[in-house]
């Protein structure tokens, strides 16, 4: 019975130690940290609830579209959508071209600005294809 029980603490420390492997690892990428799966999922899960614009909402995703366009000269089509915003954090959905060039300029822009305030310094991104057929990466801002 002993031996049972301590086989059974052995089991559950080394299961332990297997579950707890890399949750803390962050990889970082396009002047960010790479979201987990985990992570980029929950995100788009509280998305899937929807979120009503305010007017101030509106002017900012247009004011944050026109920069896009203009560091492309219009070449590309850029688009985004809340997923939430407080005067904490503030997530976003990033329509971008399949480009990790592309995508690490748009990355870097949005983690790095502030747009005169109106961004909170916490920021999370999902970045999605036109089609917003295919979930190419989640970056949030370096804590």
């Amino acid at each position: 019975m002993k031996n049972l029980i301590v086989k059974s603490i052995f089991t559950l420390v080394i299961a332990a130690s297997f579950t707890g492997c890399g949750e803390n690892e962050t990889k970082e990428i396009y002047c960010g940290t790479e979201m987990s799966a985990f992570q980029a999922m929950e995100l788009k899960k509280t998305g899937d609830a929807g979120y009503k614009f305010s007017d101030d909402d509106k002017k900012l995703a247009a004011d944050v579209i026109e920069k896009l366009n203009a560091m492309y000269d219009g070449k590309y089509k850029f688009n985004l959508g809340f997923i939430e915003r407080d005067t904490e954090k503030i997530s976003l959905y990033v329509i971008v071209p399949d480009d990790k060039e592309v995508m690490e300029k748009v990355s870097c822009f949005l983690l790095q600005n502030d747009f005169e305030g109106r961004l909170p310094k916490t920021k999370n991104l999902l970045f999605y294809t036109e089609s917003y057929d295919k979930l190419l990466i989640g970056i949030k801002n370096k804590q």
